[in-house]
């Protein structure tokens, strides 16, 4: 049994990014401005048709072993839960 916390929602993340891009930007503007610049360039001279494929690849790359990996770890949890409801009697 896990006694972890609970993970916050993505939520409380993206504000929390957001939050610390605002505060970076209030702190050095000039390279704000320069990263601006620099990400709208890149975006707009890629071809969206490459990066969308490049995100497919890589997807169906990771697909595989993620799901393999999952399956895994699931069977591995039904066989544990089921030995420790046998030996209780």
């Amino acid at each position: 049994m896990n006694h972890e916390p609970p993970a916050p929602p993505v939520e409380f993340s993206i504000r929390r990014a957001l939050d610390d891009l605002k505060e970076f930007s209030h702190r050095e503007p000039a390279q704000a401005f320069a990263a601006a610049i620099g990400v709208g360039l890149l975006i707009n001279l890629l071809p969206s048709r490459m990066v969308v494929g490049m995100a497919a690849i890589v997807g169906a790359t990771l697909v595989r072993p993620v799901l393999l990996s999952l399956g895994v770890t699931k069977a591995m949890e039904l066989c544990c839960q089921k030995s420790s409801n046998s030996s209780q009697p």
